[in-house]
């Protein structure tokens, strides 16, 4: 972690524009807490030495609050209905979808790999579960189309939506400052019905975890008329919610890069201080 901090200066200087942004600290405080997002990294990487290897039931006995999260999850799948699991790059999603293949349910996981074989091969070998697919976002034009056949048939989809990529994508209002951010998940909610769950696997003392699980959304569309103004407002419960998970976790949310493109005044300043 700390030689990673030392020479990655790119990447270094980005996290802490992004955490004086959410967090407003500057100076060594904000150096401290940047130093902490790299360590948290860093224990995000050695995980997947384990993964592989970690029966689910035995990754369930290190991981607080699956209680709760568990019948969530459950009352979905009785429902019948499907369901979106909205997640984001905080904490460790992987282990994440590692407890959920504890469930009999087929779950579509939507992601952008554009990382060379021999680094992601570890988290390959990691999810790789007897009822899980994973989808390449672009890899087929039909792709939201079978998304939403799969949710018709009580399916879940997991899916991230704090980065933005291709076409599906809107600037909006992020902690106080325009952001591009992914459209997909709310157009999917709105296109099926479909409930999203928010769910978050974050890291704990020592080798244990919390996943964390917040009330079911619902996105509908009033119209086609209202259909922009209904995104919008779709998108603003989206980033609140987004919001108050990272302002209580930012040294686990994992954007090594400028995620408001441009550098402005107020908060964002100072970074370097």
């Amino acid at each position: 972690s700390l030689v990673c901090f030392f020479v990655m200066p790119r990447e270094r200087a980005a996290a802490r524009r992004n955490l004086s942004r959410v967090t407003g600290t500057t100076g060594w405080a904000n150096l401290r807490l940047a130093y902490r997002l790299f360590f948290n990294f860093s224990r995000f990487m050695v995980a997947y030495t384990e993964l592989k290897r970690l029966d689910p039931r035995e990754l369930a006995n290190r991981v607080a609050g699956r209680e709760q999260t568990d019948q969530a999850v459950q009352s979905l799948i009785d429902e019948g209905r499907g369901a979106i699991m909205v997640t984001m790059h905080l904490g460790h999603w992987d282990l994440a979808l590692k407890l959920l293949s504890r469930f009999n349910v087929p779950v579509h996981v939507v992601m952008l790999n554009e990382d060379p074989k021999e680094v992601t091969r570890f988290a390959e070998e990691a999810r790789a579960t007897p009822n899980l697919s994973v989808h390449q976002m672009g890899s087929s034009p039909l792709l939201g189309v079978e998304l939403m056949t799969r949710l018709t048939r009580g399916e879940f989809v997991a899916i991230q939506a704090d980065r933005p990529v291709g076409q599906n994508v809107i600037v909006t209002e992020f902690f106080g400052a325009p952001a591009p951010l992914p459209t997909g998940p709310v157009q999917l909610a709105m296109a099926t019905g479909a409930p999203v769950l928010p769910v978050f696997m974050l890291f704990d003392k020592g080798n244990n975890y919390r996943i964390q699980s917040l009330p079911r959304m619902l996105f509908t569309r009033s119209g086609r008329d209202h259909s922009d103004q209904d995104l919008r407002e779709a998108m603003k419960r989206m980033t609140e919610m987004m919001e108050s998970v990272i302002s209580r976790h930012p040294d686990q949310w994992f954007n090594f890069f400028d995620v408001w493109p441009e550098p402005r005044s107020g908060r964002a300043g100072g970074a370097h201080g």
